[in-house]
């Protein structure tokens, strides 16, 4: 497989792995696609001098910043909806209405975590859009922290391909596990809190925090 990669121009095999990276988290399509094994493609390519490691990272890492965007933008126009995509909303539209306003009080946790586990990446950017979080708050969190996953799995795999063989091995197994707990564990202490909404200076920094987001506003709640 290398070797034919290798008689391919570097720019085509950086652009096909661009539109793979985005596409994973800036489309629903994207639960299906590799964005993992992409990353990790790519830092054994430049290792083999396939491809040239600053090019190769500083593409990762611009794709994997811009197709959290696009999840969150799409999630935006929907905001208002009774759920994140028209064919969801036929599914459970109380879960929707709960997941909303989970990620609105605490989207920060689940934008930071999600971008490292599979479907998250796909689905967090668009529930925080939904949600009506401010976009400045969202790529606070989202852009560091897409940048750093890239570039760590980039990096990994061209310097120490053993470790990223088993970082994403265990992801693989523990990820969906996790990504169930974690949101069981925050629907029920939504549920304990009742809802309610912090007052007073601590809201304007809540989401940050883990908490409310500064001017989102709550729509399943007359």
């Amino acid at each position: 497989m290398a070797d034919l990669l290798g008689r391919l121009p570097a720019p085509l095999v950086l652009a096909v792995a661009a539109v793979l990276i985005v596409a994973e988290a800036g489309t629903l399509a994207g639960v299906a696609l590799p964005g993992t094994s992409v990353l990790v493609a790519l830092g054994f390519l430049s290792r083999l001098d396939v491809l040239p490691f600053a090019g190769t990272l500083a593409v990762a890492v611009a794709a994997a910043v811009a197709g959290p965007q696009l999840s969150y933008a799409q999630g935006r126009r929907r905001e208002g909806a009774a759920s994140v995509h028209p064919l969801a909303g036929r599914l459970a539209p109380a879960a929707w209405a709960r997941a909303r306003r989970m990620v609105a009080r605490r989207g920060a946790w689940a934008v930071a975590g999600g971008q490292w586990l599979g479907a998250a990446r796909t689905l967090v950017p668009r529930l925080t859009g939904w949600a009506g979080v401010p976009y400045a708050d969202f790529a606070r969190v989202s852009v560091p922290t897409a940048a750093a996953w890239a570039a760590t799995l980039v990096t990994l795999s061209r310097f120490v391909p053993d470790v990223v063989d088993a970082l994403t091995t265990n992801l693989a197994v523990a990820g969906p596990l996790a990504v169930g707990v974690v949101l069981v564990v925050s629907l029920a202490v939504s549920e304990l809190s009742g809802g309610r909404e912090l007052r007073g200076p601590l809201r304007r920094v809540a989401w940050i925090r883990g908490g409310r987001p500064r001017g989102c506003r709550s729509r399943g709640r007359s």
